[in-house]
């Protein structure tokens, strides 16, 4: 009849979902919370045996704090009883003979000296009264898994001895829990052995990763160099535009001079305006080398340089494409906006957008209308802001996000997809900053416009 009692009472205390904890150290602690209040107990641990050894793994006690409770898991938790006959520990004894052991008074009993016990108790002003100890043995394979350790049965604030009705209750309990544990300890080394081929994984592929990045950067280098061939061919260009009305005035000077001199039609005065003319004309054709072999230099390095100036040069590369196709460039800037960050990269960049700009007018917009890029350049919450737009008439919906892309390009003859795919990677990967493009919709002078608009942030 008792048998059937406990079976009733245990069914109703025992959490089933136990079985389904796969942590070992969550599911000994929740077991030990739920024998301890099966036998109104205030305090508790667990062994776990690890080959020859008991091992101790948790502790818990009511009437401590958690410091207490950390303090005390602390000094304990690098025991290691040995299962042996030489040494009487009550631990050990309840695991060998596979027997639960009741101590009424742990202060009177002879069989165990409870040295460690005592020793604990007068660290922490604590009382132990009555323990009971149960070995926690497999219900089918009969194998020992640890010992539990109940303490001090308390019952409205009085201290009873435990009776046979808890160790009845404890003996149907602990198979339960052997059987919880010994899953959730086959669960642990299934586990370890995926965490062992995850590592391998992870190992397999940061070697693969690697590998990818080293053929990414190549491919980047070859795209970098792809967007130089092809930013070369547009300056030769524009070289060529730059020059023509510079060497076109130059000639006719000298022309001009020569027929001069050949009718010995000589004025001095005419003369030096003449030459301060072709000086002017040539500081002007020096001063475009000048702009394009700083755009050619192969530099990694960070320098400080003045953006405003910076952007000039730029405009300057591509004004007589500019000027070719009636595109007028309006730039409105803070003064004195510096940066240190990578220079020549950074006029690419705006080379690339201005060249996009352009190309994007020339297909959309008629050379009888106006035709128009606006730049502007400006600082906000200590940010470096630059926006070029266009009156194209924007970007469709469709390929908006896709024009950063490699390789994405809507000029099916001519065009590579380089060049916003690199002003994109030199904006955010090489220069820590980030560029945006939306279609906005604006006015200018008493005009109403649409066009795309690309923003640069740096900081």
């Amino acid at each position: 009849m008792m048998q059937k009692t406990n079976n009733r009472e245990l069914k109703h205390i025992y959490n089933a979902s136990l079985f389904n904890i796969n942590d070992l150290d969550i599911l000994l602690h929740e077991t030990l919370k739920q024998t301890r209040d099966l036998l109104n107990a205030e305090a508790g641990s667990i062994y776990i045996k690890e080959n020859n050894e008991l091992a101790f793994n948790v502790f818990q006690n009511d009437t401590f704090s958690y410091e207490d409770v950390y303090k005390q898991f602390y000094t304990l938790k690098d025991i290691r009883l040995p299962i042996t006959d030489d040494e009487k520990y009550l631990a050990v004894e309840s695991l060998r003979t596979k027997k639960i052991i009741i101590i009424d008074d742990v202060y009177r009993a002879e069989d165990y000296d409870f040295m460690g016990v005592k020793e604990f108790d007068k660290k922490f002003n604590y009382k132990t009264h009555s323990i009971i100890t149960a070995p926690l043995i497999h219900p089918i394979s009969n194998d020992s898994v640890g010992v539990v350790q109940i303490l001090n049965k308390n019952i409205n604030g009085k201290y009873l001895v435990f009776d046979e009705k808890d160790k009845s209750l404890l003996s149907m309990f602990c198979s339960f829990v052997a059987l919880s544990i010994s899953k959730a300890q086959k669960d642990v080394v299934k586990l370890k052995k995926l965490n062992d081929k995850l590592k391998e994984t992870n190992i397999n592929l940061e070697q693969r990763i690697k590998k990818e990045i080293e053929e990414n950067e190549k491919k980047s280098v070859i795209i970098y160099n792809q967007s130089k061939m092809v930013s070369m061919g547009e300056m030769i260009g524009n070289i060529a535009h730059q020059w023509r009305q510079p060497l076109s005035t130059i000639s006719t000077i000298a022309s001009g001079l020569n027929l001069n001199l050949q009718f010995k039609d000589i004025d001095k005065k005419e003369i030096s305006i003449n030459m301060q003319q072709i000086v002017r004309t040539t500081k002007h054709l020096s001063q475009t080398i000048d702009d394009f072999r700083e755009f050619y230099k192969i530099t990694k390095h960070k320098v400080k340089f003045d953006v405003e100036s910076t952007i000039n040069s730029c405009i300057s590369i591509v004004d007589a494409s500019l000027s070719t196709n009636c595109i007028k460039t309006i730039f409105k800037c803070d003064s004195n906006i510096k940066i240190y960050n990578l220079k020549n990269e950074f006029t690419q960049a705006i080379i690339n957008l201005l060249s996009n700009a352009k190309d994007a007018l020339c297909e959309k917009v008629s050379i009888d209308e106006d035709r128009f890029i606006f730049i502007d350049l400006y600082t906000k919450n200590k940010q470096i802001i630059i926006s070029i737009k266009d009156n194209a008439g924007g970007i469709n919906d469709d390929i908006i996000n896709k024009i950063f892309e490699q390789h994405f390009t809507t000029k099916e003859k001519e065009g590579n997809g380089i060049g916003l795919f690199m002003s994109k990677q030199i904006i955010h990967e090489h220069m820590n900053g980030q560029l945006e493009v939306e279609n906005e919709n604006f006015k200018y002078q008493d005009k109403d416009y649409v066009g795309a608009k690309f923003t640069i942030v740096l900081n």
